[in-house]
């Protein structure tokens, strides 16, 4: 079995990294995607502008879709990979 280990000092790293883009993501990325979504959905039927609105709806979906996989994509990567060893 060959198992891949992290250069030295390299998992604090990495693991830094994951954690502000996975803050960054759910904080940041996807409130602003919804904000934006229902603000184009609003802004669209103020101003008669259907194609704003009909986008906006479509961005929320986007968004929702996107923070699903965000839960879903881990577990499947993990039933995939296992633990990371391989047979040689």
């Amino acid at each position: 079995m060959v198992c891949p280990v992290a250069p030295a000092g390299a998992q604090v790293l990495v693991d830094e990294f994951l954690g502000w883009f996975s803050w960054a993501l759910v904080w940041v990325a996807f409130p602003a995607g919804i904000l934006a979504a229902v603000a184009a959905v609003i802004l669209g039927k103020v101003f008669s502008m259907p194609h704003v609105s009909k986008g906006g709806l479509i961005g929320v979906f986007v968004v929702l879709g996107a923070a699903l996989l965000y839960l879903v994509i881990p577990g499947i990567l993990s039933g995939f990979l296992g633990d990371g060893c391989v047979t040689r």
